[in-house]
């Protein structure tokens, strides 16, 4: 990407006229570490488009199709055809309980059906979503149900998937399952990903591997389970240009060895249960920033603003080098954002 050396005319007031689209700004940054500027959570919003039976199962469908999901729509089916039942006092849904579908992994066969993605009407979710993914704002893919483990909960509730990838009896069939939802599944969905939606170029891919305690397992179960299909399909989403952002809650800082492996582009999880500032520090991985809570006063001068983000940006740019996006929440003061750009571009193109 050609370095263009910040100009005072990219800010109008609040207003920033960035010199290259956002997405552009951040994959350079996966490549080089060098952006033009620091990326930020704000840049980017999540699309969920219905054609995705997982998006209408979770009750959670953002698209700009009419009309937009009925209560008697919340929940249902989902592409493996697992039913999900919406919690009106959760705001989301979860699978039926008391229900599995299977007990044992190695039944696997008798009982998953595996959907056929390429048979969706990609071409008229493309059609009726146009508007949305050729905007100037980045949309994130959602992939809501689970990767690997929540997908493998799913099948079998929670006590039985958490058994299934230690007991040495299930542990190759549940590798066996997870290859094959990858090549059969996975993979064709982010081929007609990329064929119908060419401008979406960031996948948002939710697996939780925790509590707010610590890690649902060990990170050589990790290793050994679920990591090697996480790889091959970060392998195949970067050759078809998407960035990766991993979105897994848990009190996981053990785990980061795993996650780095993935060879996802970020991982994205609890802030105020792993301290993500340290490990970007310690390890170099791309991680969510997190700024100080003074970012968050209403009240803040220009000035006060500035020396916020001046101290961020000085503290995390090194060797004008940057491998991380800053979250900016809805709490966020719209001062700090527009500072952080300013200074991160300076910093980034001296």
């Amino acid at each position: 990407m050609e370095r263009i050396k910040f100009c005072a005319c990219e800010i109008e007031g609040d207003t920033i006229k960035k010199p290259v689209a956002a997405i552009d700004n951040l994959i350079e940054m996966t490549k080089t570490h060098k952006p033009l500027w620091m990326p930020m959570s704000n840049e980017y919003g999540f699309f969920a488009p219905r054609i995705d039976p997982d998006n209408i199962a979770r009750a959670f469908v953002i698209d700009v199709a009419e009309p937009k999901l009925t209560k008697e729509e919340q929940g249902g089916k989902d592409m493996f055809g697992i039913d999900w039942e919406y919690v009106p006092v959760a705001g989301g849904s979860m699978v039926r309980p008391g229900q599995p579908l299977m007990e044992d992994v190695n039944d696997w066969k008798e009982f998953i059906k595996f959907p056929n993605v390429a048979e969706w009407d990609w071409e008229g979710a493309a059609k009726a979503n146009e508007a949305l993914v050729n905007g100037e704002r980045i949309m994130a893919w959602t992939m809501l149900n689970g990767f690997m483990f929540e997908r493998l909960i799913s099948f079998m509730e929670f006590e039985g998937a958490a058994m299934a990838i230690i007991d040495e009896d299930q542990v190759d069939a549940v590798k066996e399952l997870l290859d094959k939802i990858t090549t059969e599944v996975y993979i064709p969905y982010l081929e007609c990903i990329a064929k119908y939606f060419p401008t979406v170029k960031m996948l948002w891919v939710h697996d939780d591997w925790g509590t707010q305690r610590s890690p649902f397992f060990s990170l050589n179960a990790c290793m050994d389970v679920l990591v090697p299909n996480m790889q091959k399909f970060v392998a195949k989403a970067h050759e078809l240009g998407f960035f990766v952002q991993f979105h897994s809650c848990g009190a996981n800082e053990m785990l980061i060895d795993a996650y780095k492996a993935t060879g996802v582009d970020m991982w994205q999880g609890m802030a105020n249960i792993n301290d993500f500032n340290k490990l970007y520090k310690d390890h170099g991985f791309c991680v969510t920033l997190q700024l100080p809570e003074a970012a968050n006063n209403p009240d803040l001068t220009e000035e006060e603003a500035e020396a916020i983000a001046k101290a961020f940006c000085e503290e995390f740019i090194v060797n004008g080098e940057i491998n991380a996006v800053a979250s900016i929440g809805f709490t966020t003061n719209p001062k700090v954002p527009k500072y952080i750009y300013k200074i991160s571009r300076e910093m980034l193109n001296a």
